[in-house]
């Protein structure tokens, strides 16, 4: 899957109330994200916040893990989901379950993100894996 960054700063939406869900998760005073308009990203995985999706990206080439980013920021160019993918859902201990749409072992392992984030060299190692095998779908 892929798509492409139409908006870069989630105080260009349009929408006031789409605006106030997403400040609940990006705390930017000035709402501008790292993303490049008008480039292309493949998605790594989907999480779900409120029922909207959100798009696992890496940024740049270097990057060893994916960033979540919020739907509304992207179009579509490529729909096709990746072969790799399996729907998981994780629990968290406030009860709170959120979908996600993630490779096989990530969608087993409800701590595969904490643990590729702090550098985890397994978690690293796998996610490289899928990445180029996603970046060549």
């Amino acid at each position: 899957m892929k798509v492409l960054c139409k908006v870069n700063n989630i105080f260009e939406l349009n929408d006031n109330s789409t605006v106030e869900r997403l400040k609940k998760y990006i705390r930017l005073s000035d709402g501008k994200l790292y993303l490049e308009r008008d480039t292309e990203y493949c998605v790594y995985g989907i999480l779900f916040r409120d029922n909207a999706p959100w798009y696992y990206l890496c940024l740049d080439a270097d990057d060893e893990y994916p960033t979540p980013y919020p739907a509304e920021l992207f179009n579509i160019t490529d729909g096709r989901l990746s072969s790799y993918w399996k729907l998981s859902t994780i629990t968290y201990p406030d009860g709170t379950v959120r979908p996600s749409i993630v490779f096989e072992e990530w969608s087993k392992d409800s701590s595969f993100y904490e643990r590729l984030i702090d550098d985890d060299p397994a978690a690293i190692s796998l996610f490289e894996k899928y990445r180029e095998l996603m970046d060549r779908e």
